[in-house]
């Protein structure tokens, strides 16, 4: 896959220069967050890596004690704790790091689109992050990376070849860069098996797989009609209040 850099990798480099807040990167599986966020830090941390979330279970000075935060360094370092939403009391940890170690480096934190989620149960981080989402390649990040001094900028050509690879391919880092029609395809049943099976059962508490996916199916055909959920529920066979769930 071709190496390319994104806008997110200017902002997150302006975040860590201007704010001494953490930066809470979230966004889609597979959107590139990981590759972004590992390329701006110095250490890194997954919880889905055994050994890492045992020393984050540790608490914050486990985790400072692991990066050898108290080495002299030239600059500070940059933590990057990457999935760290799978923990079950994250913010809790999040305050307790930040506010014991959080002059002495800079912290990114990175989560599936569950973290703006589970982020609205509370306010313990308020004044302690900035909360960054995470994108599929668009026109405007094909067009220009560089941060924007103004909201509303001025239109650009895009070349053909960039215009065909994301109208056929879409906007994740993966297919879009490979375009590779074939592999497109595979990916694109891959990501979405994932998306009924871990992410929105996750948050819903859905069991029943079929009915979600074949729900899927149809509104991805319907997009931007109108939304009847009757006649979604007759279609799927099953309650009008498992259609709205």
């Amino acid at each position: 896959m071709a190496d390319r850099r994104r806008f997110y990798d200017k902002l997150l480099q302006e975040h860590l220069a201007r704010h001494r807040q953490m930066a809470l990167v979230s966004g889609p599986r597979q959107v590139g967050k990981t590759t972004t966020c590992r390329a701006a830090g110095t250490d890194y941390l997954n919880w889905d890596d055994p050994d890492d979330r045992r020393v984050i279970l540790r608490g914050p000075a486990a985790v400072a004690d692991r990066i050898q935060l108290a080495r002299l360094r030239a600059t500070a370092p940059v933590l990057v704790l990457d999935e760290l939403h799978k923990h079950a009391k994250w913010q809790a940890f999040l305050k307790g790091f930040f506010d014991v170690y959080g002059t002495r480096l800079r912290t990114i934190v990175t989560g599936s689109s569950r973290l703006d989620v589970f982020r609205r149960g509370g306010d313990s981080l308020m004044g302690r992050y900035f909360l960054y989402r995470m994108h599929p390649f668009s026109v405007g990040e094909c067009l220009r990376i560089d941060v924007p001094s103004t909201a509303i900028q001025p239109p650009g050509q895009l070349e053909d070849e960039e215009w065909r690879a994301l109208w056929e391919h879409g906007g994740f880092p993966e297919p879009f860069l490979r375009r590779e029609l074939r592999f497109t395809r595979r990916w694109r049943s891959l990501r979405q098996d994932q998306l009924t099976k871990e992410e929105i059962r996750t948050i819903t508490q859905i069991q029943g797989l079929g009915p979600l996916e074949t729900l899927g199916q149809i509104l991805a055909e319907r997009s931007s009609r109108q939304l009847v959920y009757s006649n979604l529920a007759n279609e799927v066979g099953v309650a009008i209040d498992t259609v709205r769930r």
